[in-house]
């Protein structure tokens, strides 16, 4: 493959890299939020939150029976304190109320009632963190201290009456002292069997957590590994991606810059690799040569074996040009049967004539198409880097001017660039411009060069000739611009603009005149061209049967089905069909079968040789001979003289047209021409 192809693959290779690069950045966060960080962070949270609320509710279980405890033991402490100190107080009023009264029980006595106070405020304090039922026995456990408190306060009352009766009185109240004690001794019983409820309670709840705990880890472990398992597939699946992604990029760059049936660059490809190598060129000093090659007959071998046969053609043209102008050499297709080439190591004008003429020898050598040999050639233009242009648009634009130069000049020739073909280009694009508006304001006009029969020399129709009235240029000639109509594609307005003017004059010219009007083999591949022809004809009001269609050699071999459709149409109207210039092409006798033409009109080269040449005389003969066999009436063009005349009129050749009858003339002279011509049946 050609340089420009490597670096075709090259860029492919970088920016299939630069695109997968992109995509993973892209799909980066993705990865990171589902990733398998993003799973071990979960399950570091989920053990976390787990070991977190077993704490929490360890703690909560440790307040709850550090609460009952401390409840327990305070009312435990309370109820011995009461046992100590007022049993106590109450035995030693006891002994002295049998040994007689103490200096010391009043003190006594109002310290009892002290402590009674001290621990019934113990009690209601306690009391709150009670239980309800337990918060209702200790209500009633202060109540009844405030009633032995109050007995107590009876008894100091009466120590000035009777000590012993006193004392005695205080015993019941002693025993419901002593039911106070056994209540809060049973409070605090039932604190400690809470505490210890609760602490079992606590158990169970934290081996019932703990076993939570233990399942959710599992669980998300689980989960976890079936998380990364797939995060792993999906990662060997985005890679896969990733890979088919950046080899459908490379694929998709290498066929945006290269030539698909081919494989040389493309015209994008082409145009970008010289422009960087003008820049390369301009900055070292060095020269370049650019080629432009189009293929001749390409057009046909592609119509006549079919697209596969086309493909073929332009396969081999390409590796017929790498085995010239090498690896080293860029090579595109630019589209069609259009090749260029970037010449870098064979700079000066000889050389890559030299190579383009090689180019164009090999290229001429047949090609085997199954059982067929194809022909084509090549119409090469050559432009020089910096001679002939300072850019690539502008190299461009002269090997075009080049190539174009030789394919006008003799189709398969080389030409080099020069200022004398811009030159002549400038001039061509003016002309066509020119062209066009003088067919718009009727400068094109029909000229009628004189038709006569030989058995009574007589006029019998007019070739009709077109000529253009050059505003700059003066009377042209159909050499000076037919050619230019037909590759401007403005040879169908002309013909149409020629034939209105002709049916015009038709209708003052007599009758019985036949008018023969030239039809380009361009036209013929022309949809709808016989249509429009005669409906021209019957708009004008001109019998279609007063005119003749005349067509050349090279029509009927370009393509003989469409030229049979096209000319059958004319022929259904009415319109006759004559075969110009015959003897110059290739028609064989079963085309003039097939296509059945009304006339044959022989080549004027034939014509002047006549008399100095025996060859062409018996050219002439064979022709007449063949159209007479055919039923079909015989045209010589080109007569000059009376000699000539008469010669061909010995030999039955119908009619004769050329100088010696009269030269091509404008509708007002052939009033005369009729006139001295007179009046005959056609």
């Amino acid at each position: 493959m050609i340089i420009a192809t490597k670096s075709v693959h090259s860029d492919a290779n970088s920016v299939g890299k630069h695109n997968v690069r992109n995509l993973t950045s892209k799909i980066r966060l993705p990865r990171f939020i589902l990733g398998p960080k993003a799973v071990i962070v979960l399950l570091v949270m989920a053990v976390t939150l787990c070991l977190g609320s077993l704490i929490y509710v360890q703690h909560t279980n440790s307040l709850i029976v550090n609460h009952d405890m401390e409840t327990a033991v305070s009312l435990s402490e309370i109820a011995a304190r009461f046992d100590h100190e007022d049993g106590s107080l109450y035995r030693l009023l006891v002994d002295e109320a049998a040994s007689g009264r103490s200096l010391e029980l009043e003190t006594r006595l109002a310290e009892i009632r002290r402590r009674i106070d001290q621990i019934s405020a113990d009690l209601v304090k306690q009391r709150k963190t009670l239980k309800y039922k337990d918060r209702k026995r200790a209500t009633e456990a202060v109540a009844e201290l405030a009633k032995y408190n109050e007995a107590v306060g009876i008894v100091s009352s009466m120590l000035e009456i009777s000590f012993p009766t006193s004392v005695a009185m205080l015993q019941p109240f002693r025993k419901n002292a002593d039911h106070v004690l056994a209540e809060v001794k049973a409070i605090a019983a039932s604190g400690i069997s809470d505490a210890h409820y609760h602490a079992e309670a606590a158990a169970w709840r934290t081996r019932l957590l703990v076993g939570f705990v233990t399942g959710a880890v599992l669980i998300v472990a689980a989960l976890s590994y079936i998380w990364l398992t797939l995060a792993a597939q999906r990662g060997v699946q985005l890679q896969a991606e990733i890979k088919r992604r950046g080899k459908a990029e490379q694929e998709a760059l290498l066929l945006a810059r290269t030539d698909a049936l081919t494989g040389l660059v493309n015209r994008r490809q082409f145009g970008s690799t010289l422009e960087s190598a003008v820049e390369s060129a301009t900055e070292i000093s060095r020269q370049l040569s650019i080629m432009l090659i189009d293929l001749d007959g390409f057009k046909n071998a592609n119509d006549t074996y079919g697209h596969a046969a086309g493909d073929a053609v332009l396969k081999a043209v390409a590796h017929r040009l790498l085995t010239v102008f090498g690896a080293h050499n860029t090579i595109a297709r630019l589209g069609g049967d259009e090749f260029a080439i970037l010449i870098s190591e064979v700079p000066d004008g000889e050389s890559a004539m030299h190579l383009a003429q090689q180019a164009s020898g090999i290229l001429h050598e047949p090609l085997a198409w199954r059982s067929n040999m194809i022909a084509i050639g090549a119409s090469i233009g050559i432009s020089r880097f910096p001679e002939d242009g300072a850019g690539a648009s502008e190299l461009l634009h002269a090997a075009d001017i080049a190539m174009y130069d030789a394919k006008r000049g003799s189709k398969g020739g080389v030409r080099l660039f020069s200022q004398a073909m811009e030159a002549e280009r400038v001039e061509r694009r003016r002309l066509e411009q020119e062209l066009r508006d003088g067919i718009a304001r009727g400068e094109v006009q029909p000229f009628y060069q004189p038709i006569v029969r030989f058995i009574d020399n007589k006029l019998c129709g007019f070739e009709v000739l077109a000529r253009w009235r050059h505003p700059r240029l003066g009377l042209l000639a159909p050499d000076a611009f037919i050619r230019l109509a037909e590759t401007t594609g403005q040879i169908t307005f002309l013909t149409k603009s020629i034939l209105q003017q002709v049916c015009v004059d038709a209708l003052q010219m007599p009758a019985h005149l036949r008018l023969a009007v030239n039809i380009s083999p361009t036209q013929l591949e022309e949809v709808g061209l016989a249509e429009s022809l005669i409906a021209i004809m019957h708009a004008q009001g001109v019998s279609p049967s007063r005119f003749e269609i005349e067509i050349t050699e090279d029509a009927v071999m370009d393509d003989l089905i469409t030229t049979e459709l096209a000319l059958q149409k004319f022929r259904d109207s009415g319109i006759s069909i004559a075969l110009d210039d015959f003897g110059t092409g290739y028609s064989s006798l079963s085309n003039l079968h097939r296509l059945r033409f009304d006339k044959l009109k022989i080549d004027q080269s034939f014509i002047r040789s006549l008399l100095e040449s025996p060859e062409s005389e018996k050219l002439v003969d064979a022709i007449i001979s063949l159209a007479l066999s055919f039923d079909m009436i015989v045209t010589a063009e080109g007569v000059e003289d009376v000699n000539t005349a008469e010669v061909l009129a010995s030999k039955g050749c119908t009619q004769g047209q050329g100088y010696y009858f009269g030269r091509p003339i404008s509708f007002v002279d052939t009033r005369h021409i009729s006139i001295g011509f007179g009046k005959v049946a056609a």
